[in-house]
């Protein structure tokens, strides 16, 4: 049964999940590319799209949302069928849009946390794997993309707490995504 949270620490947990996933939006693309899907990423970006209008106060039908989450089921790739490293990113990118929706349409739910390590974790990977270390160890060494991520997450954190209106918030957010020219893992977005 869909719940719709008028709290607003709810809406800034979901609201932060956003902004994860909106950095994740260049990996997931970049992968769709890679295994000629382009309509599979424009979805992903329609859905996304709709968890920032229902943030803003934009859309109000739980529906939609309903509809959207299970459109992305059928978006999240699989990494048992494909043997890329750029599944897993992708994977990610979807895990996260799924927990913005289902914190949306259930304000029992608060996968912040689970979130917030998702990403993280995404950026650890990708370092290892370009290293050609078993792990990356943010306690021993630091990268650009891991401190990046890092800054990333209290930025969205402050935003979110600096009070204003939901749409105002919103509006913020997404210039201050729009000034990034990759993803978290520095992977170039179209124009």
């Amino acid at each position: 049964m869909a719940v719709h949270s008028g709290d607003r620490e709810h809406w800034a947990k979901i609201a932060f999940i956003a902004g994860l996933a909106e950095r994740h939006w260049g990996n997931y693309a970049l992968y769709c590319d890679t295994i000629d899907a382009a309509a599979n990423a424009q979805q992903w970006r329609k859905i996304l799209n709709k968890v920032w209008e229902y943030l803003a106060g934009q859309l109000n039908s739980m529906k939609n949302l309903e509809k959207a989450l299970l459109q992305l089921d059928s978006l999240t790739p699989e990494p048992q069928e494909d043997d890329s490293y750029g599944v897993y990113p992708a994977l990610d990118a979807c895990l996260l849009l799924t927990s913005a929706l289902q914190m949306i349409l259930d304000d029992s739910i608060d996968d912040t946390a689970t979130a917030a390590n998702l990403s993280k974790a995404t950026v650890a990977n990708f370092i290892a794997l370009s290293q050609d270390i078993d792990a990356f160890d943010p306690e021993q060494a630091q990268h650009d993309l891991y401190d990046a991520e890092l800054q990333w997450h209290q930025h969205l954190l402050q935003q979110l707490h600096s009070g204003g209106s939901k749409s105002d918030l919103v509006r913020d957010l997404r210039r201050d995504i729009s000034d990034f020219d990759s993803s978290n893992l520095g992977i170039a977005l179209e124009a």
